[in-house]
């Protein structure tokens, strides 16, 4: 008798083949694990370059924003001395030269900003570039435009300085344009607020997040018609005599002084420690009405942005020291890099960095730098700084989807409504096409109406609950 056999007689050969199938299939789901894993390691270590990179540029342009603060500040203490001595005319020289630092040493930080991202592996952007060189004509030919009056468009803070300026950007922009100053302050840009100019809103109304609308703009949820119902776009910003160079700008201006006796006495100390005064600085000698740089007081002041009792503070731990509680002038990049993929995924993973630092220094042993209200050479380092708590606007100035949008398609938004945009082209047209439907809006009313108790925690400047738009 033969013994009982079990289970089901099968070929050899279709064993064989059910072990190759799965073997294959291993193989596959292998090969899908190996190549997914290279992509994550990928991208983690594009993110490392893009973060190193626009660190090191935003230090670097902060950097030379120091020092040529320091410089403006040992001028101001040499054209004291000149005073003291009756030298009117090396005064005025010297008023001459710290014009042209306004706008010098920032660029230098900017040419400094893109050494030092492209040193720790970043690239050129294209589109930054395009975008550079194209402001360097927008400089070149509409800064000198003359309007009807025969004056140009904005006064030139020295004779030439429109065309050097422009030279300087064409320079940078030649060199290629890796981190993009995304605290950049355009002599074109909007003059004040306009919830077309709040990238919260549009953020807003693709999140559909209500709560936004309860606490910035609840009546206009409750009672917009059609974009007839907008106010004007505010005018462009109208500096008559500029002082600042639009990249990584000072924040300064000229005033006149007479002397002050506090000031005077940091002038004559700092000016041994740092061998500019051959002889004491007197305080009778400065009478005389002259221009000075000092810091203009609506861009320094308290660091409110970072304060635990402001209005939208920072999340800090401790509070910060007197002699560093200061805005003013700032550095803030953007970075944009790029990782491919090897799994079938369409594209590659698109990298954005932002990142901002700032001079730090202070007079005696703890007066901010701005307590002598003209510039001294008081800045001794540069540190990082949390991006919400830089001069960057919320959108970035280089955001350049943000930048077509408010300077190109708005004011035709404003003049022949969401038709005439380019909706399928712009992501923020897009959100302006969804607003003005009024199911849209309706839903929106209805949703407060029933659940409008649950919004309890506001949210920062263009951000929804818990923090800014930025994610901190």
């Amino acid at each position: 008798m033969h013994p009982p056999q079990h289970g089901t007689d099968m070929p050899f050969g279709s064993r064989s083949g059910q072990t190759l199938i799965f073997l294959v299939m291993s193989v596959v789901i292998l090969a899908f694990v190996a190549l997914w894993n290279f992509d994550l390691h990928k991208t983690v270590f594009v993110k490392s370059i893009a973060q190193n990179g626009g660190d090191a540029a935003a230090l670097a342009a902060a950097r030379w924003q120091a020092q040529t603060l320091n410089l403006i500040g040992d001028l101001n203490i040499v054209q004291a001395v000149a005073w003291t001595e009756g030298d009117q005319a090396s005064a005025q020289e010297i008023a001459e030269i710290q014009a042209r630092l306004c706008y010098v040493g920032p660029m230098i930080g900017f040419l400094a900003a893109q050494q030092a991202a492209k040193n720790n592996g970043l690239f050129a952007n294209d589109k930054y570039t395009a975008r550079v060189r194209s402001h360097a004509q927008n400089v070149r030919n509409s800064y000198t435009s003359l309007g009807g009056d025969g004056q140009m468009l904005f006064e030139e803070p020295y004779a030439g300085c429109w065309q050097e300026y422009a030279d300087m950007i064409e320079t940078v922009a030649d060199n290629g344009i890796a981190a993009g100053p995304d605290n950049a302050r355009f002599y074109t840009d909007y003059s004040g607020s306009h919830l077309l100019l709040d990238p919260g809103f549009y953020d807003a109304v693709a999140g559909e997040n209500w709560c936004w609308f309860l606490h910035h703009a609840y009546e206009l949820l409750l009672n917009y018609d059609n974009y007839f119902w907008w106010p004007q776009l505010p005018d462009r910003l109208s500096a008559t005599r500029p002082v600042n160079c639009e990249y990584f700008g000072l924040g300064l201006r000229k005033t006149e002084w007479s002397g002050d006796a506090t000031v005077v006495k940091w002038m004559n100390e700092i000016g041994m420690e740092r061998n500019l005064r051959p002889v004491p600085i007197e305080k009778a000698s400065l009478s005389v009405t002259s221009s000075w740089y000092s810091y203009d007081p609506d861009l320094w002041g308290p660091w409110s942005a970072i304060s635990p009792a402001g209005e939208w503070p920072f999340p800090a731990t401790g509070t910060v020291k007197s002699q560093y509680d200061y805005m003013g002038a700032d550095a803030a990049v953007r970075v944009e890099a790029t990782a491919s993929r090897l799994t079938p995924r369409s594209g590659a993973s698109h990298i954005v960095w932002s990142a901002a630092a700032k001079p730090f220094g202070f007079l005696g042993e703890d007066q901010a730098p701005m307590s002598a209200g003209l510039v001294l050479p008081a800045f001794r380092s540069v540190r990082l700084i949390p991006i919400d708590a830089s001069s960057a606007p919320g959108a970035g100035a280089f955001n350049l989807y943000w930048r077509d949008h408010i300077e190109a398609h708005l004011p035709v938004y404003m003049k022949q409504g969401p038709s005439a945009i380019p909706s399928d082209q712009c992501g923020y047209c897009a959100q302006l096409v969804t607003w003005e439907n009024a199911l849209f809006r309706q839903r929106g009313i209805s949703w407060l109406r029933e659940y409008s108790d649950t919004c309890q925690v506001e949210g920062g400047p263009g951000g929804g609950a818990g923090g800014t738009r930025r994610g901190h």
